[in-house]
């Protein structure tokens, strides 16, 4: 067809450059036309509609992968269809803990909450003597522990369940040593391993079990829950933030950023909020600014040994800038809420970019892995509604449902528009068609140029 088009060599090649013209002059007209000032290419649009809409999703999905005999759906293939055979008791009751807040809003989801209860109790909740725990694959986390006493706190049925709570929280005081540092299992696995392993555990075990006990005492105004969560917070200040250089690694973030910004507003302490802003600081040096395709995440290649890119830490950490903001706000630091803002809404572009929008109900609403993995797991999705309810909370205070926010990438800096913008953000898309078009019509017009031409020398 080509050479039924240009029978010579050298209308071949002038086909060749006109199309490659073209091209080069659409790519110089297009930049030309946004620097202009049709302002930028949205690489983040956010909206409040926007990111409530994805939450409802995310908590539709989550609330019907609550089975029949009353535990979550653990890890889902897409590619086959199937549930994987795995579980991870902490992850099962982060999802429980959420459940049981989404009752407070939502008392229809009461019945699965009660399901969920029963089963956690039935099946791996155990007590000994004044204690109880989390037992399950041959051992007891303090994770896990801490997590079924926050599920607990959360409950609206929670005087049904006070003692048990009671016993939970008797069995973090057990596993805290007498400079407030914390041991990680209740009942230790039969394999041994060595210390750098245990204090692996403990940068998620650690936040979690100080965060537990902050909110039992908001709940039940007992001081000893107070004072046991300063006295290890104050030991983690100085492992984790006075030490940071030595003993950082990401994944401790987050918890101990929501279990400081808890204990800030109880007690009104600056240390508290200094650590926050040193910790989310040095948590935003791993975050994506500059990469469109993933843009938002937080892995640093150059750095392994933080983990692999995973939409469950992309989750808690976006959560945890959350909080992080809400406290700089509280101490009128600017500078770090304009940082945080930033990271929170690079999070939340990144967290949806990986949502499902399927008429497949089994993903329709979940949050797949990463860019490159598929799989889905109970906490990839439980993480992003936790992240989403908080920053949601946040922003209202300031500017009620309807602010909205455009990421400038070569800048770095976030933009605020209202519905008065939404003709420059058309113009931006119109110039980029306009460029599009103009280059097209251009190919076309010289082409057609070329072929009568051709047409009238073979005449």
């Amino acid at each position: 067809m080509f050479k039924k088009f240009c029978p010579t060599r050298i209308c071949r090649k002038l086909t060749i450059l006109v199309v490659m013209g073209s091209l080069i002059f659409s790519s110089v007209f297009l930049p030309g036309c946004i620097e202009e000032g049709y302002s930028s290419i949205e690489i983040v649009d956010l909206s409040y509609e926007k990111i409530n809409n994805s939450l409802n999703s995310a908590e539709k999905w989550l609330t019907s992968n609550l089975r029949e005999k009353g535990y979550f759906n653990y890890i889902y293939e897409p590619s086959t269809g199937e549930y994987l055979d795995k579980n991870n008791m902490i992850r099962q009751l982060m999802a429980s803990r959420l459940l049981a807040e989404l009752c407070q809003t939502n008392s229809s989801l009461e019945t699965l909450h009660q399901k969920n209860l029963d089963f956690v109790f039935e099946h791996w909740y155990e007590e000994v003597n004044e204690t109880s725990y989390i037992f399950y694959n041959n051992k007891s986390k303090l994770g896990a522990i801490a997590m079924a006493l926050r599920t607990l706190v959360y409950s609206p049925f929670f005087d049904n369940y006070n003692e048990n709570a009671t016993k939970l929280a008797n069995s973090i005081f057990s596993l805290q040593n007498s400079d407030g540092s914390f041991e990680p299992w209740f009942i230790a696995p039969d394999d041994t391993y060595d210390k750098d392993y245990l204090d692996y555990l403990l940068t998620f075990y650690s936040g979690e079990a100080i965060l537990s006990l902050v909110e039992m005492y908001i709940k039940t105004n007992d001081s000893i829950y107070l004072d046991t969560a300063v006295k290890s917070q104050d030991f983690y200040i100085d492992r984790y933030v006075v030490h940071l250089e030595d003993n950082y690694y990401p994944a401790y973030v987050p918890w101990h950023t929501q279990s400081l910004n808890k204990l800030y507003k109880i007690t009104g302490e600056k240390k508290y909020a200094d650590a926050i802003m040193v910790l989310n600081d040095k948590l935003l040096e791993i975050q994506d600014t500059n990469d469109c395709s993933t843009l938002g995440r937080f892995y640093d290649p150059m750095h392994p040994e933080y983990g692999t890119p995973h939409s469950s830490s992309d989750g808690v950490y976006t959560e945890g800038l959350a909080y992080a903001y809400e406290v700089a706000r509280l101490i009128n630091d600017t500078e770090h809420q304009n940082k945080y803002k930033i990271g929170i809404m690079l999070g939340v572009h990144n967290l949806i970019s990986l949502q499902y929008d399927s008429s497949d109900d089994k993903i329709d609403g979940a949050i797949r892995y990463n860019i490159d993995d598929y799989r889905i797991r109970i906490d990839t999705t439980q993480h992003t509604i936790d992240a989403f309810r908080k920053i949601l909370d946040v922003f209202d205070d300031e500017s009620g449902n309807s602010w909205n926010y455009v990421y400038d990438l070569e800048t770095e800096t976030l933009v605020e528009y209202g519905q008065d913008d939404q003709a420059d953000k058309e113009g931006a898309n119109n110039a980029v068609w306009y460029a599009l078009a103009v280059g097209t019509i251009v190919s076309i017009v010289l082409l057609f140029i070329i072929y009568l031409v051709v047409r009238k020398k073979q005449r």
